[in-house]
């Protein structure tokens, strides 16, 4: 039987562990060890095990899996590339006050609409933003103007929970200034903790690569 996630559900693999990302929910999770180790089967196609086929029932019951796809699409978060330089680290180009100003409200309102709509909506909502992108000339001069108002704003918002609202905000200022740069939310284990930051290749846009070099994204858009 094919068995697909639900939309709004992701995961990747952590210290040998599955994570989950339920949008929906806005929550985090894992399985129980017998319900992982029978998801993991399923999703290296391996040989089933007696119980898997409850275990597995039992998850499309929950609603977390479900079936009638075309083929089975329990495939991890994809990886992204290695981060290997920041923007916080290169002297900024000069911004116009507009732009600077543009940045700032969006930091300012994206804690808000956070709270309104959900993170569900928020995403949705980049997601249809960036597929709509067409490739733009001087995307790299894009990124550093857009980037770099962020950068000169950051004291507004650079403590760790703030994380999630502020690269919600320049993914969205991005993708309005035609750069097809990508919003993660990552996680790490041993504690747990999660963490969100916005790339463009292998420059980091609002974080420090240090900071994000020990999570393994959950999901990208």
């Amino acid at each position: 039987m094919a068995y697909a996630l639900k939309p709004g559900l992701s995961f990747c693999h952590v210290a040998g562990r599955l994570i989950f990302l339920d949008l929906g929910a806005d929550r985090y999770f894992c399985l129980s060890a017998e319900a992982e180790r029978s998801l993991a089967r399923a999703i290296a196609e391996a040989p089933a095990e007696p119980e898997d086929a409850a275990i597995l029932a039992g998850l499309q019951h929950q609603g977390m899996l479900r079936t009638g796809a075309a083929e089975p699409l329990l495939r991890p978060c994809p990886g992204v590339c290695e981060a290997r330089s920041s923007l916080l680290d290169a002297h900024p180009p000069p911004v116009p006050p507009l732009g600077t100003f543009l940045a700032g409200m969006a930091l300012l309102g994206a804690p808000l609409r956070l709270r309104l709509f959900g993170l569900n909506a928020a995403i949705a909502r980049l997601q249809i933003k960036k597929a709509r992108l067409r490739p733009a000339r001087f995307e790299r001069e894009r990124l550093a103007r857009s980037g770099g108002a962020f950068v000169r704003l950051r004291a507004l918002a650079t403590s760790h929970d703030q994380c999630l609202p502020r690269s919600l905000a320049v993914a969205e200022q991005l993708f309005t200034a035609g750069v097809r740069a990508d919003l993660i939310l990552a996680v790490k284990l041993q504690p747990f903790a999660a963490h969100a930051w916005v790339q463009w290749g292998d420059i980091v846009v609002n974080d420090r690569v240090d900071a994000v070099r020990d999570f393994t994204p959950i999901l990208v858009v």
